[in-house]
């Protein structure tokens, strides 16, 4: 069922034209989407989204950067596809590593990164080879992919939603319709948690951010208390069934 609507979904990525004919120059996207085959198993070094579809967690980022690497990614996988999993956790940059240390330490060490669902607010890629930089519009280009962040969310059913940096927090404010303040830092700070419905958003900040441990951490810790909920509601039910 989850697979049909995830198939689905990349299909009308696949057809999306809203972020490659930006007339801003130097600002438009690379629909990797359009070759369906291209990302039916991973789109990104990062995750393979056709096998997480059942996690309690999704994290969101910014954008999967430049289409380069995507593309060095899929002519790996097109060698060997039995490889996926090594190719995921073959990528070693400083953001994961810090992610996943962020998410061990703050479970003590019952979570890592593979068990998480990974996506962005941004669905396309980079040209160039630039991971970072103004080659892209983020406002136009986040709200561009809302649409297809709500149909990930809806398919994927997280307890909890962690947002990287402030635009992945832009685009489920616009979705949702909740208020947050002018920085990533004033929103932690009035609201650390936002409850929607049957799930909650935890704003982070980006894992390489100038901000120290602790108070990195203090916001990865409140994931817990939402997981360990639903795990004590689930065993409370059992219960109650037997």
């Amino acid at each position: 069922m989850k697979s049909g609507k995830f198939q689905e979904l990349i299909r009308d990525m696949g057809k999306c034209s809203k972020c490659i004919n930006l007339k801003c120059k130097n600002k438009s996207l690379i629909n990797v989407y359009q070759d369906y085959n291209f990302c039916i198993n991973i789109p990104s070094i990062w995750t393979d989204w056709f096998n997480r579809q059942n996690s309690e967690i999704m994290i969101i980022g910014q954008d999967w950067g430049p289409y380069s690497d995507m593309k060095k990614l899929y002519e790996m996988l097109s060698a060997d596809k039995s490889n996926w999993r090594e190719l995921v956790e073959s990528e070693n940059s400083n953001t994961k590593k810090i992610l996943e240390k962020y998410i061990m330490e703050s479970s003590n060490n019952k979570y890592s990164l593979g068990s998480i669902y990974i996506t962005n607010a941004i669905m396309c890629a980079r040209q160039g080879e630039l991971y970072r930089g103004n080659n892209i519009d983020l406002k136009m280009s986040t709200l561009n992919c809302s649409e297809y962040l709500l149909r990930q969310i809806e398919i994927v059913q997280p307890r909890v939603i962690l947002t990287l940096g402030y635009y992945p927090l832009m685009s489920l404010s616009n979705i949702y319709h909740f208020n947050i303040e002018k920085t990533l830092k004033e929103t932690i700070s009035k609201f650390p948690e936002v409850l929607i419905n049957d799930f909650v958003i935890i704003p982070l900040y980006h894992p390489v951010a100038q901000v120290k441990k602790d108070e990195q951490l203090k916001q990865y810790q409140r994931i817990w208390k939402f997981i360990d909920l639903k795990i004590q509601n689930n065993s409370e039910e059992i219960a109650k069934d037997e």
